[in-house]
Parts: structure tokens; C-alpha cells; sequence
């Protein structure tokens, strides 16, 4: 068997959790599970799968020197990044405690702090907190609270913010799309928003390209509770005149039933754009989001559901490129390009290397 296919066996062994077969000979010993046909070890195979024994295996107990804790795949994802993506604690307890990097950012100076944001579990962002990491890293403009606001994880946003989250960083600095923290939280409703006026955020700042601010947002869009709080932090506006709770949401929502129409397809035609732009840029969080924008305006376009599927694709998020792909499927059973979507998420999800694709 040539060292390819050696390597190949050892990945597969790690990945399944096969301690018997990752020791025998038929593995390759200590080179086959160093090969990287698919760009990644054994370890970084392992922690996808949260194999605790083989990683104990590979770092500590193997014949031979052991697996590089921080070891790199192509894509600059360490292991401690990996477990944290995927959510195996006890994985990422192991490899901080064997010397693993908490900070350590993959290609896209995205950092295992903006992952266990976004995805949790929330013992994670605790974890890696307690480690000193910085609670502020920068990826791309996106910090780790924009990343728990845009996954919805409400406890994740409030840890970030019992740690902190202003600490040496601008609370009102702007995602490359013009969104604040605060503008974010406000769209989503989200509980405890309110901690990130105490740490300093702006609820005056109309953003780079001079959005509505948001009380606007809330009055005609969201409950009156949260307008009701709002009001309370907000300098009056000249184009509402009549500055009272009552008035603002009665206002805004005039406003926005005349002109809903046009205003959707404008914020339609908005997303779309700024979904393709984010992707030609690398930024596959921020498509997520401006095409999760469009979807929640026009559900039936296949074509959305298809071009988001390869963004989680790019963040190696498996489950929500295969359920993408599953509804793209169903609304055009036909379309070539729905199915090569789903094979590409199955495929990463039993630890392949999905060919993405473009949109």
C-alpha cells in the first residue's frame, strides 16, 4: 500500500474513532497519520469527531513524537479550533490542558472565541475566556459579539458581555456592511441587549451609510417594550417631530405600511448584493446573514437557498449547508445545482473534503 493510501487509512481510523486500527501497521505508523491528502491529520480529524482517546493517542501515547497540538490544516484551522467549531468540549478541555493554542486564529483571522460565539455551547465561551483569550478579537471587522448575535446565541452575547466585551475595542465599530452591535441586537430582538448600551453602545449612530438608527428599527418593526427602552437612551430625532413612544411607533409604522412594497424590494435587492459581495470577499458570515435577509423576504427563491448552502459550506458549518441544500432540492427537484449542494454538505459532514463550488 503506497503512503497515500496509508495516510488515507489513518485518517479514516481517527475520524472513526478506530484506536485498534490507528495503531496497527495497516495505518501507516506515526507518517501515514501526519499525511494530509484532504488537508487535514489525524488530530484535526479527531477533534471534528471529538474522539477524546485518539487525541490522547496521537499527542501523547503514540510510537514515535506526537501530533503537533497546534498543527495547521490547509485551511489554517488548528485542533483547538475544530473542537470548538464542532462543540466537543471535553475534546478542547484536553487539548488547552495538553498546550493548545485558545487564540490561535485559522486563515481568515477568524479565532475559536468568534466559533463558540456563534455556535456555542456557551461552556465553551467560558472556557476559552477563562484562558485569557482576547474578548475582542477582530475578524474582518466582525467581532466575537457580532458573531453571537448573528447565531442567536443569547447566552453566548451575555457572557461575552459579563467578560467584557468593550475591552479594548470600539463597542460601536461597524461590520464591513455598516452594522453595528447594537443595530444587529435590536433587529433580533434579543434578550439582554440592553448590556451593550451599559458598555457604551450608541443608540444615535445612524452607521456608515446613514440607516435608520434603532428606535426606527424597533417602532416599525419590532414590540413596543423595546421601543419603550429605547426611547429612554435616544436624543430626539427631527424628522419625529412628535417625541413620545406612541407617536414614534405610530410614525414609523405608517411609514413603513406605505411603503413596504417598494422597501422590501429594495431591501431584497439590497441583500442579494451585499450577500454576493461578502462572498467574492471571503466574508461567508456576513453572506449568511444578508442572504438569510433575503430568504426571510422571498422564501420561495431556490436560488438563495443554494447560494447560502455554499457559504456554510466555506465555514464548514455541515448541517445548515445540508439543510439548505434539502430545501433548495425540494422547491427545483431538477436543478442540477440543488443536488451538487447536498452532496457537497454530505460529504463534509462524514469528514470528506466537500468540493464548494461558487455560487
Amino acid at each position: 500500500m503506497d503512503a497515500a493510501a496509508l495516510s488515507r487509512v489513518a485518517l479514516q481510523a481517527a475520524a472513526a474513532g478506530n484506536l485498534r486500527l490507528l495503531k496497527s501497521g495497516e495505518a501507516g505508523g506515526p507518517a501515514g497519520r501526519r499525511g494530509r491528502p484532504v488537508g487535514r491529520n489525524a488530530l484535526h480529524f479527531a477533534s471534528a469527531k471529538g474522539h477524546i482517546d485518539i487525541c490522547r493517542f496521537l499527542i501523547e501515547d503514540g510510537d514515535g513524537p506526537g501530533l503537533d497540538v497546534n498543527s495547521r490544516s490547509a485551511e489554517g484551522d488548528t485542533p483547538v479550533f475544530i473542537a470548538t467549531t464542532e462543540g466537543h468540549l471535553p475534546v478542547l478541555r484536553y487539548l488547552l490542558d495538553r498546550g493548545g493554542d485558545p487564540a490561535m486564529p485559522d486563515a481568515r483571522g477568524v479565532t475559536p472565541l468568534h466559533r463558540a460565539a456563534k455556535n456555542g455551547p456557551c461552556d465553551a465561551v467560558r472556557l476559552l475566556l477563562n484562558k485569557g483569550v482576547p474578548v475582542e478579537p477582530l475578524a474582518n471587522r466582525w467581532t466575537p459579539l457580532h458573531f453571537a448575535i448573528t447565531g442567536r446565541q443569547f447566552q453566548a452575547l451575555k457572557i461575552l458581555l459579563d467578560h467584557g466585551a468593550d475591552a479594548g475595542a470600539d463597542v460601536n465599530s461597524t461590520t464591513p456592511y455598516g452594522q453595528t452591535a447594537l443595530t444587529h441586537a435590536v433587529d433580533a430582538c434579543l434578550p439582554d441587549f440592553e448590556k451593550l448600551n451599559e458598555i457604551g453602545a450608541d443608540p444615535n449612530y445612524h452607521g456608515e451609510e446613514q440607516r435608520k438608527i434603532p428606535i426606527m428599527l424597533a417602532a416599525a418593526w419590532g414590540p413596543r417594550k423595546l421601543v419603550e427602552i429605547l426611547f429612554s437612551w435616544t436624543k430626539p430625532i427631527p424628522s419625529l417631530p412628535d417625541w413620545n413612544v406612541d407617536a414614534i411607533i405610530r410614525t414609523m409604522k405608517v411609514k413603513a405600511k406605505g411603503a413596504v412594497s417598494v422597501e422590501l424590494e429594495e431591501h431584497l435587492c439590497t441583500s442579494k448584493s451585499k450577500g454576493r459581495e461578502a462572498f467574492r470577499n471571503g466574508d461567508y458570515l456576513a453572506a449568511t446573514f444578508f442572504y438569510g435577509q433575503a430568504i426571510s423576504i422571498d422564501p420561495l427563491d431556490a436560488t438563495l437557498f443554494a447560494n447560502r448552502s455554499v457559504c456554510f459550506l466555506r465555514l464548514e458549518e455541515g448541517e445548515s449547508a445540508l439543510m439548505d441544500a434539502q430545501r433548495c432540492r425540494m422547491m427545483r427537484p431538477r436543478w442540477a445545482k440543488a443536488w451538487y449542494r447536498q452532496g457537497a454538505a454530505l460529504s463534509l459532514l462524514k469528514g470528506g473534503h466537500a468540493s464548494y463550488g461558487k455560487l
